[in-house]
C-alpha cells in the first residue's frame, strides 16, 4: 500500500481519507497550483489487471467530460505502465450522504426530495454526455460542508457509445441498489440510474432501505421480485405526490419508469413548489440544513404548516377538492391535531352531508318511532345516485377522498364512530327540514384490544395522545377503544412505528425494525480494514443491519502489509461500538 508523504508526479499524498472497491482516496496537495486535491490511487492488486486500469481509465475519461456544479470534477489523470494509477480530483470537505443519514436520519421526506434533485440533475447532465453511472448510492453522494450535493464515483460508468466491458458472472454494482434488469443479466439503460435514484429517495424518505435481506443473494431476489412496503404506508409523511414519484421511478418494468432521468427532476421540482421549497432556492435550504438540522426542521415544519394550508385552501377555491385533500393529508401527518385544516374538512364533510338530510328525515318520519336505527352510520352518498344515502362504512371523510388516493393507505383525518356489525347506533330524529342529519350523537362501543410489541423488552406503548406505557412480560399492552385511534410504539433500539387502528380490529401486532448497529474501527498505524468481508473506512463509523436478532457477532479485519488481524465485536442496535488493531511494536 502507498505510503502517506509520497510524491506522484506533482501531487503530495497529505493524509488516507477514503476506501472503495477500486482504489483508496488520499488528500492531497497540487504543488505546482497550491491547492488541495483529492487523489484516488487504484489498488495494488488490481494495477496489474489491464481490465481494472482500463475501467479506471474510463472514470477519468468519463467525468472530464462532465462539467455540473453537482458533478466532482476531474483535474487529472495518470496510468503509465509499472507505475501507480491515479485520478486527481477535487477535495470535498465533507461527509457522505451515507454517512450523515447513518449518524441522523432525515426526519422530514422534502429534505430528501432535495437532495435527489441535485442527484438528478447530476445525472441528467451525465446522461445527455452518454454517461451512465451504473452505481447511484448514498455512499457515491458527497456533501460538501456549504451544502452542495456531489455525484462521484463514475468507476463503473458504462459509456453507451462504447463496447460494454464484460466480466463473466459479475455483476457490477452495489446490491441493494441495482435494478430488476440488472439483477437478471438484461440489457441496462438510462433507466436503470432511474431505478437506483429511486431507492435513494425512497431509503431517504422512509429512513431504510425497500429491498433489505440477511444476505446479497436474498437482497437480489427481493430486487428481481420488485416488492416493497409502499413508501406512503412505511411513512405517511410522504404524501401522494412525492410517492408516486417514488414509484415510478421504481417500477419493475423500464417502461413504467420516467423514461428519462430529466421527468424525475421535473416532477421533484413541482413536489418542491408545493412544498414552498422552490428548485432554484435548493442549495440555499441544504446549505442551512446540512449547517443546523435540528434549527433546520423545526423551523421547516412551521414553515411546511403554513404553506400547505393556503395551498389547499386555494386548491379549494379552484374547486380541485381531490389535489386539496392530498395537501390537507400532509398537513395533518405532520401535525395531527391542526385546527385549521380539521376544520376546512369538517365543512367539507358537512356539506357533503346535507345531501343525505331529507333521506333520512324521511325515513325517520316513516319508521314513527321518534328514532332511526341501523346496524352502521351511514355514509355520504354514493357519487351514481346523489342524494341517495348509502349503508355500510363511517361517517368520516373516507370515500370524500376515495376519488383522489383510490387503492392508496391513508390515515383517516377526523374521528369516525365506529359500530360493530352486532351493536345499535341510534341517529337522533330530525324535522324532515333539517339540515346535517348526521351530524347528531351516535353510540360509542367500547371494544377491547390486544397489543402486541416484538421485541418487547423495553418498548413502550401510546394510544393516541396518551402516555406511553411499558410492554408487559408477555409481550402485549391490553386497552379498549371507543373510536380510530393512532398506536405508537417505541423502544430505542428500533425504528419508531405507528398504525391506525379500529375498535373492533381485536388484536393488533408491532415487530419493530432495529436500527444499525454502528462500528469504529481505529488503527495506529496505516492498514485497510473491512467489516463482514467488506470495505471500510478506517476512523469512520460503519453501519452493521440486524434484521432477526438486536445483536450479533460481526468480525472486523485489519489488513497490513505485513499481517492480517481478525477481531470479532458485538455489534448491537443503535449503539456504537468501537475495536482498535493490535498497536505496533
Amino acid at each position: 500500500m502507498i505510503q502517506v508523504g509520497t510524491v506522484l508526479d506533482k501531487y503530495e499524498l497529505l493524509e488516507r481519507v477514503g476506501q472503495g472497491g477500486m482504489a483508496i482516496v488520499y488528500r492531497g496537495l497540487d504543488r505546482s497550483l497550491k491547492r488541495t486535491v483529492a487523489i484516488k490511487v487504484l489498488h495494488k492488486h488490481l494495477s496489474d489487471y489491464q481490465e481494472a486500469r482500463d475501467r479506471f481509465e474510463r472514470e477519468a475519461q468519463a467525468v472530464a467530460k462532465l462539467r455540473h456544479d453537482n458533478i466532482l470534477e476531474i483535474f487529472d489523470y495518470a496510468a503509465k505502465p509499472d507505475e501507480e494509477a491515479y485520478i486527481v480530483t477535487e477535495f470535498i470537505d465533507g461527509q457522505t450522504l451515507k454517512q450523515f443519514i447513518t449518524e441522523r436520519p432525515i426526519a422530514f421526506p422534502e429534505v430528501g426530495g432535495m437532495i435527489m434533485l441535485q442527484v438528478c440533475r447530476a445525472l441528467a447532465h451525465a446522461h445527455a454526455g452518454m454517461i451512465l453511472h451504473r452505481d447511484v448510492k448514498p455512499e457515491n453522494i458527497m456533501i460538501r460542508s456549504d451544502g452542495v450535493v456531489k455525484l462521484m464515483d463514475f468507476g463503473i460508468s458504462h459509456m453507451v457509445d462504447l463496447e460494454r466491458l464484460t466480466v463473466t458472472g459479475q455483476l457490477l454494482g452495489s446490491p441493494a441498489y441495482m435494478a430488476p434488469e440488472h439483477v437478471e443479466g438484461k440489457p441496462i439503460d438510462f433507466r436503470t440510474d432511474v431505478f437506483a435514484a429511486g431507492i435513494v429517495l425512497y431509503q431517504l424518505a422512509v429512513g431504510r432501505l425497500p429491498f433489505e435481506g440477511k444476505n446479497p443473494h436474498e437482497v437480489l431476489k427481493r430486487i428481481a421480485e420488485c416488492k416493497f412496503v409502499d413508501p406512503r404506508v412505511a411513512n405517511p409523511r410522504i404524501g401522494n405526490r412525492l410517492g408516486r414519484i417514488i414509484l415510478r421511478a421504481m417500477a419493475a418494468e423500464p417502461a413504467d419508469r420516467y423514461q428519462a432521468i430529466g421527468e424525475m427532476v421535473i416532477a421533484l421540482e413541482a413536489y418542491g413548489e408545493e412544498s414552498g421549497l422552490p428548485g432554484d432556492k435548493i442549495s440555499g435550504e441544504l446549505a442551512r440544513y446540512f449547517k443546523s438540522p435540528v434549527p433546520y426542521e423545526e423551523a421547516l415544519r412551521a414553515r411546511l404548516l403554513d404553506h400547505l394550508t393556503r395551498r389547499g385552501s386555494e386548491l379549494l377555491a379552484r374547486e380541485d377538492q381531490s389535489a386539496a385533500l392530498d395537501v390537507f393529508d400532509r398537513v395533518l401527518t405532520i401535525d395531527k391535531d391542526n385546527v385549521k385544516v380539521l376544520a376546512i374538512l369538517d365543512r367539507i364533510g358537512r356539506r357533503r352531508r346535507l345531501r343525505t338530510g331529507l333521506a333520512v328525515a324521511l325515513a325517520a318520519a316513516m319508521l314513527g318511532t321518534g328514532a332511526v336505527y341501523a346496524r352502521r352510520a351511514l355514509a355520504p352518498p354514493d357519487e351514481d345516485m346523489p342524494g341517495a344515502p348509502t349503508a355500510g362504512s363511517r361517517v368520516d371523510l373516507d370515500r370524500l377522498r376515495e376519488s383522489a388516493v383510490a387503492h392508496e393507505a391513508v390515515p383517516a383525518v377526523l374521528p369516525s364512530v365506529p359500530v360493530d356489525a352486532g351493536a345499535v347506533a341510534v341517529v337522533t330524529p330530525v324535522d324532515a327540514g333539517a339540515a346535517g342529519v348526521l351530524d347528531g350523537p351516535v353510540a360509542a362501543i367500547s371494544r377491547p384490544l390486544r397489543v402486541t410489541v416484538r421485541p418487547a423488552p423495553d418498548s413502550s406503548v401510546r394510544f393516541g395522545d396518551g402516555p406511553f406505557q411499558r410492554v408487559g412480560a408477555d409481550e402485549s399492552v391490553e386497552g379498549t377503544l371507543d373510536h380510530d385511534v393512532v398506536i405508537t410504539v417505541r423502544n430505542e433500539c428500533c425504528e419508531e412505528q405507528s398504525k391506525l387502528v379500529h375498535p373492533g380490529d381485536g388484536a393488533v401486532t408491532f415487530t419493530l425494525k432495529y436500527r444499525a448497529a454502528r462500528i469504529l474501527a481505529t488503527c495506529d498505524h496505516p492498514v485497510s480494514v473491512t467489516i463482514e468481508n467488506k470495505p471500510a473506512v478506517l476512523g469512520a463509523q460503519t453501519s452493521v443491519f440486524l434484521t432477526d436478532f438486536g445483536d450479533r457477532p460481526v468480525d472486523v479485519l485489519f489488513i497490513g502489509t505485513d499481517r492480517t488481524e481478525k477481531k470479532s465485536v458485538m455489534a448491537r442496535a443503535n449503539k456504537l461500538t468501537e475495536v482498535a488493531c493490535t498497536p505496533a511494536p
